[in-house]
């Protein structure tokens, strides 16, 4: 197999399965997220599905994949690496196959593959835990092998196990959620391992010139987001790079901006669809929803899963309009004209004229939504983007000064594009918007004797000190007072300045814990937007110091998770790994970092 100078080091089968891009399946080693289930601590693997709404640990499809010698000695995984995994001296080799399917060759020597299903169906056939979905497989030649049943201390307890033996050269393709095509596979499991190695080295082609320092990090971000693509049932012609195939297999609308950020670097057309596929859902009013996934979208209340609706309950009320206003709105902050700006940069795309019309009627839905005092705001915490901050604890709507200020960017770069194409009208009108906004964000969010901007809530101002209220900077158009005062709070080290920066919630606040998601941890988009904001304001020098902080935090921790510890920079109790928005706006900030470095 072809090694990936480190990339495949991260893939620990633990924490980080083996998966590939476009498959639906996640290759564990068997002691871990098999605890409680048959086959669980002995040697082999775990096979698991990447589903909506469910955790791999209940999603399982096959309990265990097990390898052994003619002698019946059990052959290790030896070596994992993007393509696939050897067992034991290159005896035999697993290898991912389109979106559903496995195929396991032995390379010189016969070996007997262990199976062991999830459970079997009233008829006694092999099922996966996944909605009863079938199991079967075949000699990738076509002839199906024969099984013997499972018995004695090599194998597991479970019903319906099997062994089959493969002769040197002989391999099995196994499917899930299906008949496997009789037909014989050209070239057998050599020619499947050649694919994905050829895939891998192609992608690996394209991974954009970093510092030496960040390479190793930058190559399993690159891998990660190759990794995360699906299709989607309801947009099979699209891939959709999802936020994690543990949990998160979906398109979620800034998930998908901010990874365009990081693949514009090279795949700009992936980039480009992964904004596609939201506009492909827009409403004739202009909204966009929160989530596009296998079965539709979620984009209002109506649309929430159960275990969404019961946490809400929990946490506002079981009479929240939150949970109990059905066609409340549940969307995601207006990034979509700034990330196809972005794309189109990099690449030399024009993704952002061809989604104009519809980032048009974007911004004219944010504008229309009600207000107190022409500033529009959340509805809906999920529609922020911000789960459980503490600017949501008294309820919605919030009115915080982020939207706005994304909002700013947003015509800004309407205005750009309509000056590309001459268009001097247009762009005036875009430009005045966004001063007004930006102006009444100041006049009406800016506590001057507080020296920070403030949020509105049911219950009046929430003064509670976040990232969120540096966002203004991304307007670039801030007094310099206002400024100033934004760079002194960054730079507090009893506020946002943390040992690694930046906390979600100022380290002095009653609010702050350093594990719980957004009222604390470090999250990259939040850092990568500030960084944005500083760069907007003319505030270059802090721009690159919080840059360095956060790819520097990130390199130290080893892993690019979901969120980081504020104090010990170490991945957060909680937080998922491998995570698409993570690896995107590390990338890309490595990207800049390096860039910056040759221009000095």
């Amino acid at each position: 197999m072809v090694s990936w100078e480190g990339a495949g080091a991260f893939l620990d089968l633990e924490e980080v399965p083996l998966t590939d891009r476009g498959s639906r399946l996640l290759v564990f080693k068997n002691d871990d997220g098999g605890a409680g289930r048959p086959g669980a601590g002995r040697a082999g693997l775990r096979v698991a599905g990447a589903v909506y709404e469910r955790s791999p640990d209940t999603s399982t499809h096959l309990h265990r994949i097990a390898v052994f010698d003619g002698a019946g000695r059990p052959l290790e995984a030896t070596a994992v690496v993007p393509e696939g995994i050897t067992f034991g001296d290159s005896a035999a080799s697993l290898v991912l196959v389109g979106s559903d399917a496995l195929s396991i060759g032995a390379l010189a020597e016969p070996v007997v593959v262990l199976l062991e299903p999830f459970g079997t169906s009233a008829d006694g056939r092999p099922v996966s835990e996944v909605d009863g979905a079938g199991i079967s497989w075949r000699a990738t030649d076509g002839t199906v092998p024969a099984a013997d049943p499972v018995s004695g201390d090599t194998g597991p307890a479970g019903p319906g196990a099997v062994r089959l033996l493969l002769p040197p050269g002989g391999s099995l393709l196994l499917r899930i959620g299906g008949a496997v095509d009789q037909a014989p596979e050209p070239g057998g499991h050599a020619a499947l391992l050649a694919a994905a190695a050829s895939r891998w080295t192609d992608w690996f082609a394209r991974l954009p010139a970093v510092r030496g320092t960040d390479l190793e990090l930058v190559r399993y971000a690159w891998w990660i987001l190759a990794s995360n693509i699906v299709q989607l049932d309801t947009h099979p012609g699209i891939d959709a790079v999802v936020p994690s195939k543990q949990g998160y297999v979906a398109a979620w609308q800034w998930d998908s901006y901010f990874i365009s950020i990081g693949l514009r670097h090279g795949d700009a057309e992936l980039a480009a669809d992964q904004l596609r596929l939201f506009f492909a859902e827009q409403t004739p009013d202009g909204g966009l929803p929160d989530v596009v996934h296998d079965h539709g979208t979620l984009a209002c209340v109506a649309d929430m899963p159960p275990g969404d609706v019961a946490t809400l309950a929990r946490i506002h009320g079981a009479d929240s309009p939150m949970v109990t206003q059905a066609d409340m709105p549940i969307t995601k902050p207006p990034l979509a004209a700034w990330a196809a700006r972005a794309v189109d940069a990099v690449a030399g795309t024009s993704l952002q004229s061809e989604l104009k019309d519809g980032l048009d009627r974007l911004h004219e839905w944010w504008f229309a939504r009600p207000t107190p005092d022409g500033l529009p705001g959340y509805e809906h915490v999920y529609s922020s983007g911000l789960d459980d901050s503490p600017l949501f604890d008294d309820g919605g709507p919030v009115f915080a000064p982020d939207l706005p200020s994304y909002l700013v960017v947003a015509l800004d770069a309407m205005a750009d594009l309509a000056e590309d194409a001459g268009d001097g009208a247009t762009a005036a009108r875009h430009r005045a918007l966004a001063d007004t906004t930006a102006a009444q964000l100041v006049e009406k969010r800016f506590d001057a004797e507080l020296g920070r901007f403030v949020a509105l809530t049911p219950a009046g101002r929430r003064t509670t000190v976040t990232p969120f209220g540096l966002m203004p900077l991304l307007t670039g158009r801030l007094p310099e007072p206002v400024k100033a005062a934004l760079a002194a709070r960054l730079a507090d080290p009893s506020c946002l300045s943390a040992p690694f920066p930046l906390p979600t919630v100022g380290l002095s606040e009653p609010e702050f814990n350093q594990d719980r998601m957004w009222r604390g941890p470090v999250w990259l988009n939040v850092n990568w937007l500030i960084v944005q904001g500083l760069l907007r304001s003319g505030l270059e020098a802090e721009a690159a110091a919080l840059a360095e902080r956060t790819v520097a935090m990130v390199v130290a921790s080893g892993g690019i998770h979901e969120y980081w510890n504020p104090l010990t920079g170490a991945r957060a109790a909680g937080a998922t790994t491998g995570f698409g928005w993570s690896a995107a706006l590390f990338l890309d900030l490595a990207v800049w970092l390096a860039a910056t470095d040759a221009g000095r």
